[in-house]
């Protein structure tokens, strides 16, 4: 009894886990409140996160990426200075700020259109 619980609890988490792996993965657009525009180019394979950040034509790789349910983290270093940021997905929207900015800080980026 107590396997076929488990059995059933892991078939159902399974589908959601793999849905929101995958549904980072893809190319993000948005804009700073200063009007910087913003791109994540990302990649998710099981709990890593790689991929890039460009900010106003200036590209940086994503290091140390972890995807864990709906929320990532990852860091990028510019002129020797390393930023971390956290952000959380859904759909096709993405939270993301950086670690010293805190929530009120979102910046939102929308999935690119192919």
């Amino acid at each position: 009894m107590k396997k076929a619980a488990i059995t059933t609890i892991l078939l159902l988490a399974f589908p959601v886990m793999l849905c929101a792996q995958t549904g980072l993965t893809g190319k993000w657009q948005g804009k700073t409140p200063m009007g910087s525009d913003l791109v994540l180019d990302l990649s998710v394979e099981k709990e890593t996160l790689t991929g890039t950040l460009t900010i106003n034509g200036e590209t940086e790789t994503i290091t140390d990426g972890k995807v864990s349910k709906n929320m990532f983290t990852f860091k990028v270093t510019h002129d020797n200075q390393t930023i971390g940021f956290t952000g959380e997905f859904g759909r096709d929207e993405i939270k993301l700020w950086p670690d010293w900015g805190g929530a009120a800080r979102a910046e939102v980026l929308r999935r690119a259109k192919s």
